[in-house]
């Protein structure tokens, strides 16, 4: 591993929240302690430009995404991967951050998928999932070129493979030349030291094989890059998880994969049946993403922080602005599991240079 850049600037706020003993009072002392958080990240201003890009749909048992909740005899519900690409400014230069790339074929490989394609067949897989965007096409979108990417970070390592975007090609290079992977050092154990059966459905194994050690910056907390761009820890999901958080001109927003859409975030007013009145039976304020359950608990702490980071909704202030990294969507296949509120894309700012000369030719990702 890597030292930490100087790019990062290790935040505190949450160090003693985190590590207050019992459940309940690591929920209180978190919320407060976030509340602080906040109002340090929003008054480094705002990121220079974010834009999103669609990856892939594909489809997720229902039981997992709401937490088993919801009242359909639907088995599956239908997300939408995107990536983002975050700039920010440090010292009056702009820094390029890139926000779960997901290669959506080698994202296939990890067991889930690979065991639901040979269920149901290669022909079937593709007809439930899309891919609408690789890597290099949403670069190309963005108008970036693939040496102008600093950094690299997934809000965890579900089903990524980023061999990809690290690993030297046959020419010796790698498909992102400058950037370097930000990762939790206890996301990275779990790759690193070993795979427990009841996480193995969602990790690739060979996830880094291959990658450098100097690519890879091992994170051991929450950190700042720039102006309005923060890490923060936000385990239980996986162990390793952190959410991202971007300020723009709207305020705050979260993005990870905690909670699969607002309504995870604000079930009392879901829209989605069965949501609501489980959350008024229970006094829960969260939904799950219950596909893994490492830390149940503080994977609800978790997302009563993003909460408590985020800013409302413009037009529906009962709603979070939490991005989901994969974030559901409507069906036909999936009657009556919509999502109540949908933000679909964030653009904001002007993308600034480095760009691709008009006409330059990008080379796809390494197979």
């Amino acid at each position: 591993m890597t030292a930490i850049p100087t790019d990062l600037v290790r935040l505190t706020d949450l160090d003693a929240a985190w590590a207050t003993a019992g459940s309940g009072a690591r929920l209180d002392a978190v919320r407060k302690a976030g509340r602080r958080l906040r109002e340090r990240i929003l008054a480094t201003g705002t990121v220079k430009s974010v834009r999103t890009a669609d990856i892939a749909t594909f489809p997720y048992p229902t039981r997992y995404g709401l937490q088993g909740v919801a009242s359909s005899p639907m088995p599956y519900l239908f997300m939408r991967n995107r990536v983002q690409l975050v700039q920010t400014s440090v010292g009056g230069r702009t820094v390029t951050i890139l926000v779960n790339p997901t290669d959506a074929e080698r994202s296939k490989r990890a067991p889930f998928f690979a065991r639901l394609e040979e269920r149901y067949g290669s022909i079937a897989t593709k007809i439930l999932g899309k891919v609408h965007n690789t890597i290099d096409q949403a670069l190309a979108g963005f108008g970036i070129a693939r040496e102008a990417i600093d950094y690299v970070t997934f809000d965890h390592l579900h089903v990524q493979d980023v061999r990809g975007l690290f690993a030297p090609g046959p020419d010796g290079k790698a498909y992102l030349p400058n950037a370097k992977l930000l990762a939790q050092q206890t996301e990275l154990d779990t790759l690193l030291g070993g795979i427990h059966p009841l996480q193995a459905e969602w990790y690739i194994p060979e996830c880094l094989h291959g990658v450098p050690a100097d690519r890879i910056v091992a994170l051991d907390g929450d950190y700042s890059i720039g102006g309005g761009f923060a890490i923060v820890r936000t385990p239980g999901h996986t162990i390793g998880n952190h959410s991202l958080v971007v300020v723009t001109d709207r305020g705050a927003w979260t993005i990870s994969e905690n909670g699969i859409c607002v309504d995870a975030y604000a079930p009392g007013v879901s829209e989605i049946r069965g949501v609501a009145r489980h959350a008024r039976d229970t006094g829960v304020e969260c939904i799950l993403n219950s596909n893994t359950r490492e830390h149940s608990l503080d994977q609800y702490t978790s997302m009563v922080l993003e909460k408590t980071l985020a800013d409302a909704v413009p037009d529906r202030p009962e709603l979070p602005q939490h991005f989901a990294s994969s974030e559901l969507i409507g069906h036909p296949l999936a009657l009556g599991l919509s999502p109540t509120y949908s933000h679909g894309a964030i653009t904001f700012g002007t993308i600034a240079q480095p760009v691709a000369a008009v006409g330059e030719r990008r080379p796809s990702a390494h197979a």
